[in-house]
């Protein structure tokens, strides 16, 4: 594996791939590259365009139906497909921007966190390392806040049902990112499945949850906005077949 010494821009970006598609004469045989959204990245490969493979995307119908400009806005359309965000990366920043538009879960959550970082100083860490197999309830819990005198962190029962929401609503988004990245499957079968589950699932949360419904909505939203081209096409064909 070939590493970059210099600054990760997107000038040197495009170079060390200049490099290596001429170096081992691959150039012709690139169909798609993937990265994350990084701007540098953006920059490299967002306007690339592969050698060879401009006609693959348009066909001979329609070229015989349009003009020539017609024809090459339509090239530029698809000529920005080839290069493709990874999917785990723009899982991470659609959750980003959930949090980042809703506030609704900001307080339970930084309670969450001062107890965790608690937990590495007090008798609480044998029992917290233990929360997968144990329920604890929030009297238990707060008695053992109240013994390590940090009442302000304890959690009322609007925060136990805060943070349960906000568990069922991102469980999707942890089964989607754990699928994919397993080493023994054809991930890119699982990203179609993995987009129209968490939309879905969404959907479904925001009928049923009473304290995150503008956490659910900026979810939904920012799903529309980075995978809205591919999910409405699994939108249009999942109607066609029923």
């Amino acid at each position: 594996m070939r590493g970059i010494n210099r600054s990760h821009t997107g000038e040197n970006l495009f170079h060390e791939y200049d490099h290596v598609s001429t170096t081992f004469s691959i150039g012709n045989k690139v169909v798609r590259l993937i990265t994350d959204n990084a701007s540098s990245n953006i920059s490299a490969f967002g306007e690339l365009v592969i050698p060879s493979f401009e006609s693959y995307f348009i066909t001979e119908d329609a070229i015989a139906e349009s003009d020539n400009d017609e024809v090459e806005n339509e090239l530029d359309k698809r000529e920005e497909l080839l290069r493709l965000s990874c999917f785990i990366h723009t899982l991470q920043l659609e959750v980003k921007d959930g949090l980042d538009e809703s506030g609704c879960t900001r307080s339970a959550m930084a309670k969450v966190t001062e107890i965790a970082k608690l937990s590495h100083k007090s008798g609480i860490h044998s029992l917290l390392q233990f929360r997968k197999f144990l329920v604890i309830s929030n009297v238990f819990l707060n008695d053992l806040l109240t013994e390590q005198k940090k009442d302000e962190l304890a959690l009322s029962m609007k925060d136990s049902a805060i943070l349960r929401q906000f568990i069922s609503i991102f469980t999707l988004f942890i089964e989607a990112t754990t699928r994919t990245q397993a080493e023994e499957c054809v991930s890119i079968s699982l990203l179609g499945p993995s987009i129209l589950g968490i939309y879905y699932d969404l959907e479904n949360e925001l009928k049923l949850c009473k304290y995150t419904s503008s956490l659910c909505n900026a979810l939904i939203n920012s799903l529309k906005e980075r995978f809205g081209g591919l999910l409405s096409i699994i939108l249009k064909y999942l109607l066609m077949t029923i």
